[in-house]
């Protein structure tokens, strides 16, 4: 199964939850989330494949913004 976590970074509110709960996965970059290792495209969205989710969509239900959207198979799951 593969996974992508995509973070609409304009949405953004820099309160470091997705940080906090799943480090592995993501960082701050001047203020704003983003996906470790992740490509940031030109609508200013950090995307990554995962195969293990890990602690993805925790972190994505804890975001206030509701700005990061966890897919498997290309259907969002959260």
């Amino acid at each position: 199964m593969v996974y992508r976590i995509e973070i609409e970074r304009d949405l953004c509110i820099s309160c470091e939850n997705c940080v906090n709960e799943c480090e592995s996965m993501f960082e701050m970059d001047n203020g704003i989330s983003k996906l470790i290792s992740g490509d940031i495209n030109n609508d200013n969205i950090s995307i990554k494949e995962y195969e293990d989710i890990s602690c993805g969509i925790d972190a994505a239900e804890m975001c206030p913004a509701e700005c990061i959207i966890v897919y498997e198979d290309n259907v969002a799951i959260n």
